[in-house]
């Protein structure tokens, strides 16, 4: 895999270009733990959970539960640099974080050491999954 050391010659797993909008889709292939995802200083919009479109709204980071997966608008209106893509695991004694870079195109910055921090609490998890609702106008996810 690549290394996300944060010394600035990370290789990245996503390079985006400033001002456009990128689709990525998470999916917890896992069989025990939750997971929170989250991109350094961006917004998130889900548009698709499980094959079907969604209400469209805005998120800093969603949790993942196992057998899930999920489709998000992100768009690069930051200011040019590498940002990390954070996983970490929910609702376990011990948490594991996971980070990748995401590069804008001609940036030499590297990402802030600060790495977003993840909810805490089962509340907030509830809480996000009553925010979903499917889109019963739109035809199916493609």
């Amino acid at each position: 895999g690549k290394s996300a050391a944060g010394n600035g010659k990370d290789e990245p797993l996503f390079t985006m270009k400033p001002g456009k909008t990128y689709k990525f889709r998470f999916c917890n292939a896992g069989i025990k733990n939750s997971l929170n995802f989250r991109i350094q200083g961006h917004i998130m919009k889900l548009v698709e959970m499980e094959g079907s479109h969604v209400m469209q709204n805005s998120y800093e980071s969603l949790d993942v539960h196992v057998g899930a997966c999920f489709s998000v608008l992100v768009t690069a209106n930051q200011s040019p640099r590498d940002y990390y893509m954070v996983a970490s695991t929910r609702f376990t004694k011990e948490v594991l974080t996971g980070k990748g870079i995401l590069r804008y195109a001609n940036s030499k910055r590297p990402a802030s050491p600060q790495i977003p921090p993840p909810p805490t609490g089962w509340a907030w998890s509830l809480n996000q999954f009553r925010s979903f609702r499917w889109n019963l106008t739109a035809s199916a996810a493609r």
